[in-house]
């Protein structure tokens, strides 16, 4: 109860010195978040790839001061499948080129993907709706330049904040019958319902700092918003193919937040796959060595490949 209680002092503090100083208070949270800082800065999936994988890349003003890469495989064809890959950050934080995100385009390269990553607004000068404005804007940016690019199909892929970005996209998108992709959906410890960030399950100060700072205030004001914008809400028969990776020892984004929506995109019907790792941690696929992390990185392939 003492630790506890020190943690929600610890979280007051930090609203206090973010609003009047935003700087400060982005750099007592980083601190507060060495080990995902270390993850993003130094974290490698942990499969040996060939140094040519990757080709040309391209960059793109897919939106006003919003800047798209886009990575070709090393080996040509007339047409590629595609990633829209959203980088994690908790909403206020990442960026596209992070060598954790690379190393999974380099992959995904391998496997003969080609991988759109974009940069997007920060949750602590936007609202979540814009953040999902510049999602939008990235799609149809894509889906405008289809030939140039040579895109076959379109998947959406998505690490933390980035796979909530995607999963809610997709899910509200499918039900008013808007889906503007024709492939499949796969996150990676994701919030499938923005409330559990502030559940019992949750010892992470900064994801309760990034969700509230994006949705400007916690659950006690604003749980309308928290539940509007959480994808579980949104889940019908008509939600496309979905895959939820999550470590069962994360305490940033509880696991239970990927089993609930789990259940409830199977209970509507939809084709959906759920893959718990008993060891990981939030981050873990750029930690874990093991044959269960490996194991889910590539079926995670073979999922977007069905």
């Amino acid at each position: 109860m003492v630790k506890f209680l020190i943690k929600i002092g610890l979280l007051v503090v930090s609203f206090v010195v973010f609003f009047s100083n935003a700087l400060l208070g982005l750099f007592f949270f980083f601190l507060l978040s060495l080990p995902l800082v270390r993850n993003a800065v130094l974290g490698r999936l942990p499969v040996k790839l060939k140094r040519n994988v990757t080709g040309r890349i391209f960059t793109y003003e897919y939106r006003e001061g919003l800047k798209m890469d886009i990575y070709y495989p090393s080996m040509k064809r007339e047409k590629y499948p595609f990633v829209l890959f959203a980088h994690g950050g908790g909403w206020i934080s990442g960026y596209r080129r992070q060598p954790n995100n690379v190393s999974w385009y380099r992959f995904l390269n391998a496997s003969g993907f080609a991988v759109a990553t974009f940069d997007y607004r920060y949750g602590y000068l936007h609202f979540v709706e814009d953040i999902l404005e510049d999602l939008k804007s990235a799609i149809i940016f894509l889906n405008n330049n289809r030939e140039k690019l040579k895109m076959k199909t379109l998947n959406l892929m998505g690490l933390s904040a980035g796979g909530h970005l995607v999963l809610y996209h997709a899910m509200r998108a499918s039900k008013e019958g808007k889906r503007d992709f024709d492939g499949h959906v796969v996150v990676w410890y994701a919030p499938g319902d923005l409330l559990d960030l502030w559940s019992m399950e949750t010892t992470s100060l900064f994801a309760r700092f990034s969700v509230a700072t994006t949705l400007k205030g916690s659950p006690l004001r604003k749980r309308e918003d928290y539940e509007f914008y959480s994808p579980v809400r949104w889940v019908t028969p008509e939600a496309p193919p979905t895959m939820l990776v999550h470590g069962m020892k994360d305490d940033v984004v509880p696991y239970i937040s990927s089993v609930k929506m789990y259940k409830k995109l199977r209970e509507n019907g939809a084709v959906a796959k759920l893959k718990l790792h008993p060891k990981g941690r939030h981050g873990f696929e750029f930690v874990l060595k093991d044959p269960l992390t490996v194991r889910f990185i590539y079926e995670t392939v073979s999922f977007l490949k069905r």
